[in-house]
């Protein structure tokens, strides 16, 4: 079991579903479109947004000196939450949970936006750091810290999760992207032992590094699953 994005994790002004979301990227006119759009406002906005903000910032790729205090530990794609969750218990930079804010770049500017649950850590100084692998065309983003804390549970990892994340990696990472038959990828996932969980409550095991994990393809996601 995990914390794996699923359905529920997406909220779009355009009313698409996480499997129709198009091309999404960077706010195109960004910062003015913060304090102009309705869509925008009426999805992040103060408490009244449906996923309300009381904080937002826009980060960059983690410096030189962030990725120094992880020693090593490795972060995935597409998996913001345990990232972050394993990053807080190895290095003990707080985890802060909200949304990362896309516009839908397949329409009109500033027509429509896409929330995307996401957590990410704070520095000792308080600084904002996302260190979840992010594809080349993003090389800043926008967070939001969640007025209601952005909770996610921990579940054993459905058909439709596994289907998204297939989705999501080859839309976002396609250069990388590897197709693997099924049965390959349920062989793989039966051969990966669990790994051992620690009395602890937090709630997400160790997992096993990959030699690049901003090329992370479809199948090594399978096999940690398994």
């Amino acid at each position: 079991s995990g914390l794996w994005l699923s359905e529920g994790d997406f909220v779009s002004t355009a009313g698409r579903k996480a499997t129709q979301l198009g091309s999404l990227g960077f706010p195109r006119d960004w910062p003015n479109v913060y304090s102009t759009s309705k869509a925008l406002k009426s999805l992040i906005g103060g408490k009244k947004g449906r996923c309300a903000g009381k904080k937002v910032s826009v980060l960059t790729v983690p410096l030189p000196d962030d990725l120094a205090l992880l020693q090593g530990l490795v972060s995935y794609p597409l998996q913001s939450f345990s990232n972050a969750v394993r990053i807080e218990k190895a290095a003990g930079l707080p985890v802060v949970r909200g949304w990362a804010v896309f516009e839908h770049l397949d329409l009109a500017v500033s027509e429509a936006f896409v929330a995307e649950r996401y957590w990410w850590n704070a520095l000792p100084d308080g600084r904002w750091v996302d260190f979840t692998p992010r594809p080349q065309a993003w090389p800043e983003l926008v967070l939001a810290e969640a007025v209601d804390g952005a909770p996610k549970v921990q579940t054993t990892l459905a058909t439709s999760e596994l289907e998204l994340a297939h989705l999501l990696l080859e839309q976002r990472f396609p250069a990388s992207f590897v197709t693997v038959p099924e049965k390959k990828m349920a062989v793989a996932a039966e051969q990966t032992e669990a790994p051992a969980k620690e009395n602890s409550s937090e709630l997400e095991p160790e997992l096993e590094p990959l030699a690049d994990p901003s090329l992370a393809p479809f199948a090594e996601l399978v096999k940690r699953a398994g």
